[in-house]
């Protein structure tokens, strides 16, 4: 099994290094970006009145030739209201911050990275190699994932003297055995994080791994739409969920567009989830005739990050109630497999936690090499 180990870690070292380098640059994407942009995400006033309505704020815009497409609602006055765009006069959109209680336009990003963290998002993702850059990264992973349950093989102590040896880093010792001990044992540490980190994103990947996770979690079968026959034979309450849906989307649209309160929407979905939360007010496109109101609620179990959603007709009637504790545990799996392979599930603490982890996965391909060049 050592000589498979070694080989296959060799075979994906370069891939998983620069995966794993450019994910723990990626993960802090958000953080820098607010950080850049300070004085516009933050609110620093002391005093702090009520909040100011999302219809005052779309009215504001449409008096500047700008139709509000989605407002984001922090949890408390710390922060500005984000409120996304389109210009109907230059036919572009954008985003702007506005003060939480006044409503008066702060700003927008001066300082963008989004370039740069565009860049490693790629990267992570395909190499910038697109097609091919996908099966490289995905072939690595699954690679990666086969050298983790074969590590924890081969560092499983074989007699109990070897027991404390397994569960430290001798510092005293050797460079080579600290370069040793640092491969084995923080590979042991990680294992576990390591592997959930690998399975979602192989998740977000393959179609295959999808189903296998959905199903092995008591959902139905990710198919392939391009499978005619497949489809039929396998026709579910997710298939007849999803013409629902899409009937119910087609009814909308053919309505015609009447004025809406989004101050009743607001308020009616606080009734409903009267909670505090990060909130979202999805205002009708082309695509999504509906109104909908997601809170992001952050008082949950292991204080995780989960959504619940309010969603309204175009006419602004309720329609439906999705709370997140409601669903399947296979839907919930799939609602925030995401932020599952990111650590957002679990705030910047989890974002901290797996930075520190991928950074210990970028150092086990050098750690191994080392230890197979000493060998030679």
């Amino acid at each position: 099994m050592s000589v498979s180990h070694l080989w296959l870690g060799l075979l994906s070292s370069i891939v998983v290094f620069v995966v794993c380098l450019s994910g723990a640059m990626y993960s802090f994407k958000t953080q820098i970006s607010e950080l850049l942009n300070y004085d516009v995400v933050f609110n620093t006033e002391a005093n702090h009145s009520n909040w100011v309505k999302p219809e005052t704020i779309k009215i504001n815009f449409l008096k500047e030739k700008k139709k509000v497409t989605r407002m984001v609602y922090p949890s408390d006055f710390s922060r500005n209201v984000m409120v996304f765009f389109h210009d109907l006069e230059e036919d572009f959109d954008g985003h702007y911050y506005v003060h939480p209680s006044t409503g008066d336009i702060v700003g927008s990003n001066a300082q963008s990275t989004g370039a740069f963290f565009d860049l490693m998002r790629s990267i992570h993702k395909n190499l910038l190699l697109g097609k091919i850059g996908n099966h490289l990264v995905g072939i690595s992973i699954l690679i990666f994932v086969v050298l983790l349950i074969s590590g924890l093989v081969l560092w499983f102590p074989s007699n109990k003297k070897q027991w404390k040896k397994g569960f430290q880093i001798k510092w005293s010792a050797k460079l080579p055995r600290v370069i040793y001990d640092l491969h084995n044992t923080l590979g042991f540490y990680t294992f576990l994080l390591l592997l959930f980190i690998s399975i979602t994103g192989l998740y977000v990947s393959y179609a295959w791994v999808k189903s296998a996770v959905v199903v092995s979690l008591g959902g139905q079968p990710v198919l392939n739409a391009s499978n005619a026959d497949a489809m039929k034979s396998e026709l579910s309450n997710v298939f007849a969920s999803f013409l629902e849906e899409s009937m119910d989307n087609q009814a909308e649209k053919e309505k015609q567009q009447v004025e809406v309160s989004l101050n009743q929407l607001l308020e009616d979905s606080n009734r409903r989830l009267p909670y505090k939360a990060i909130t979202t007010i999805q205002l009708p496109t082309d695509d999504n005739p509906h109104y909908q109101i997601t809170k992001v609620k952050q008082e949950s179990i292991f204080s995780a990050v989960v959504p619940d959603h309010v969603k309204y007709g175009k006419d602004g009637q309720f329609k439906k109630l999705f709370l997140f504790s409601d669903q399947s545990i296979a839907d919930q799996f799939m609602e925030v497999s995401l932020p599952l392979h990111t650590g957002e599930i679990l705030g910047l603490s989890g974002i901290i936690l797996y930075f520190l982890v991928t950074m210990i996965a970028c150092s086990m391909p050098v750690t191994g090499i080392l230890i197979w060049v000493r060998k030679l």
